[in-house]
């Protein structure tokens, strides 16, 4: 007789073992795929714990996850219940001594084993089990099966087990992975929404800019044809030297309010033409001196009529020179000038001083006798629409253009200004222009 032949025993049931063995391949695989498509970790529970049983032909099957020191029966599939939902102490169950050792338990008659508790498991059918870890490195949880007899377990059956813990492992990180790039995905939607909303709220205030700075051009406009008349005028009649001492005196008020309005409408028009980029002076050789004197007079009705004086201290007799476009230049003056009077007390003086640092750089102050500036206002007075309260404590909303255009003209030209305290009092301007 052929011991190789078709009816040999032998040869039968290596091919039957075969059989087990890709019949179990090929069902771990469909099982490993499942679960890599698993959208959360409740599927990948039930699915594992279903799985599991259909591998080894087990009676029963539990997902054990580790929750701190405790084991969670998260997920069962079995013939009748076991522990789902329950916890136990990893020191007193076998899937705590599993996650604690790293490596499989195979208990064949449960009975036997002193790891089991068998008063936990006296109240089951479970006769005989065997429990691998889930991520062997870090343990997760563990994966057992159950008999309701006392059985051997093979080694293909532990395998196949194994196998299927470590692509739940698996799915599990993978599970988690996609939750975190999902959610880095909805922050990245949030973030893409604010950044929509933060540009469409700077578009709105850019056109809401522009718009206003097309009405103060027009508002300017409007305003510097009348104001040009009225210096005019006034002028004129200021040049007669035969006009009354007191008629002179009104008609030079007269002239300085109407220079007033004119240089306001011209800083309203000038810090928009700024903001819009077209703001260029025009340079030429300028007195400095003379022109401080030329603003001191222009500016003098005004400190009379609030019992102030403004008192000049130009660098040299000479004079000193600078190259600048005199318009702006004695715009800032004025400016700074007015200010000065404005935060000063009755009786006080506006100084005024000029000179030549070196060969590179022109010093202009401006020094009053108010009740200065803090500090940590300093950097916020020359913003736009910004004015000191009359106590000069804090900001207010105002007119608030002078400094403003005393900044970007200086710094058009060049140069810095800044504010700092005064000796013996009150606040000091200080402007550095290229000689």
């Amino acid at each position: 007789m052929n011991s190789n032949g078709p009816d040999d025993p032998a040869r039968s049931g290596g091919q039957e073992l075969s059989f087990r063995e890709n019949h179990g391949a090929e069902r771990l695989l469909r099982a490993v795929q499942e679960l890599w498509r698993a959208r959360d970790l409740q599927s990948i529970l039930q699915f594992t714990a279903r799985a599991a049983r259909e591998l080894t032909g087990a009676d029963g099957a539990s997902f054990v996850l580790r929750d701190g020191q405790l084991c969670h029966y998260a997920q069962e599939d079995a013939i009748s219940s076991l522990w789902q939902g329950r916890r136990f102490p990893m020191s007193s169950c076998v899937s705590g001594w599993v996650m604690q050792h790293r490596s499989p338990a195979v208990i064949d008659d449960i009975a036997l084993d002193p790891r089991v508790p068998l008063d936990v498991y006296r109240p089951t059918f479970v006769r005989s089990m065997a429990m691998v870890p889930i991520h062997a490195r870090v343990p997760l949880g563990a994966l057992g099966i159950y008999w309701r007899s006392a059985r051997v377990i093979a080694a293909q059956e532990l395998t196949l087990l194994q196998a299927l813990a470590d692509g739940a492992a698996l799915a599990m990180e993978n599970v988690v992975l996609r939750e975190g790039a999902e959610r880095a995905q909805a922050r990245m939607s949030e973030l893409e929404a604010a950044n929509r909303d933060v540009a469409e709220r700077y578009q709105a205030l850019a056109d809401g800019q522009r718009q206003n700075d097309a009405l103060n051009e027009l508002l300017a406009h409007d305003l510097r044809s009348p104001a040009a008349g009225i210096m005019l005028v006034a002028g004129s009649r200021l040049r007669d030297p035969d006009i009354p001492e007191r008629e002179r005196h009104r008609w030079s008020r007269v002239l300085c309010s109407a220079e007033l309005i004119q240089r306001t409408a011209m800083n309203l028009l000038d810090t928009s033409n700024r903001q819009m980029g077209s703001f260029a002076p025009r340079l030429e050789e300028i007195d400095l001196t003379a022109l401080i004197g030329e603003v001191a007079e222009i500016l003098e009705p005004h400190a009379a009529s609030r019992e102030q004086r403004i008192e000049l201290r130009p660098d040299a007799p000479g004079g000193c020179r600078v190259r600048a476009d005199g318009d702006l230049l004695r715009r800032v003056l004025q400016n700074l000038v007015e200010n000065a009077l404005r935060h000063s007390p009755s009786g006080s003086a506006v100084r005024v001083e000029a000179r030549q640092l070196d060969a590179r750089w022109v010093e202009m102050v401006v020094r009053d006798e108010g009740p200065g500036i803090p500090v940590h206002l300093r950097d916020h007075i020359f913003d736009r629409y910004a004015r000191l309260d009359a106590r000069g404590a804090g900001l207010s909303a105002g007119r608030g253009l002078g400094l403003t255009f005393c900044k970007l003209a200086v710094e058009a030209h060049g140069g810095t200004i800044e504010v700092r305290d005064n000796e013996g009092g009150g606040s000091c301007f200080r402007v550095l222009l290229p000689a």
